[in-house]
């Protein structure tokens, strides 16, 4: 039996939502969880259901299609398939690495080949995640991002993160969480996202005890911490400023007891 993909789409316009729904309606093995009509709402939406699939248009007021890519936290990002009407987005930034993209106005077979495209990356023993593989293309997009190669055996108060000829010298304290897409790290911090190359595990090497692991790819610090709310299966969310939210899975959880009093 062929599994039923939960699709979240998300778009600023109701008569896009309207019409994606209507196509999707017509696909089999496909069931619409969500429709959002900004950044904002589909990372609040990530954090409250499973979702397998997401259609995220990249041009919309607050956060575009390409920062709640960078914002969503790793571990609950499902595949994406970018639907705009701007090709320059979508063709720059995402045709070697992202599962599809549509450019707006599309057919309803065009979107029956972004589904099975999807499908086909879910069933890959290879999976790359859609976080991985649209933050790499970002990274290539923004001048290759990367750690900034250094031989300092003791962890600096700053972490240093080169993007092209421009360094820039994060204040350790300033970061907020970080999470792994693949060979990439996402450092939200000063209301940013910066974009360098790293496993976790160089990166857990050079920063403080106040920052914990909460979930395989997402590490956040405890300072930054506001209030905690236990959810179903051992798991609870972490509520940071800036309306972030963070899932903590429950083999991580003893990380946070402690704020839980």
């Amino acid at each position: 039996m062929t599994k039923i993909l939960r699709v979240l789409i998300v778009d600023d316009e109701p008569l896009a939502l309207d019409y994606m729904e209507t196509i999707l309606a017509s696909v089999g093995d496909v069931e619409v969880v969500g429709r959002c009509r900004s950044g904002r709402e589909a990372l609040i939406e990530l954090q409250k259901c499973e979702v397998d699939l997401m259609f995220l248009d990249i041009q919309m007021p607050g956060l575009n299609g390409l920062e709640v890519v960078k914002r969503c936290q790793s571990d609950v990002m499902p595949v994406v398939v970018f639907a705009t009407a701007y090709d320059e987005y979508a063709v720059r930034a995402f045709e070697a690495n992202a599962v599809d993209y549509l450019l707006k106005p599309f057919e309803t077979d065009r979107v029956q080949s972004a589904v099975m495209r999807a499908r086909d990356r879910l069933l890959s023993v290879a999976l790359q995640s859609g976080k991985e593989a649209a933050v790499a293309a970002i990274a290539g997009l923004e001048g290759g991002r990367e750690l900034l190669a250094s031989d300092i055996q003791d962890r600096p108060s700053r972490l240093p993160i080169k993007d092209g000829p421009h360094t820039y010298l994060i204040e350790l304290g300033t970061i907020d969480w970080i999470d792994a897409a693949g060979d990439y790290m996402c450092v939200h911090a000063n209301g940013e996202t910066y974009i360098l190359r790293s496993t976790m595990k160089e990166l857990e090497r050079k920063l403080t005890s106040e920052f914990v692991r909460i979930h395989r790819s997402t590490i956040v610090n405890l300072n930054k911490v506001r209030s905690v709310d236990a959810i179903p299966k051992g798991e609870c969310l972490l509520h940071l400023d800036d309306e972030v939210s963070l899932k903590v899975s429950r083999n991580y959880r003893s990380a946070v007891q402690d704020l839980m009093g």
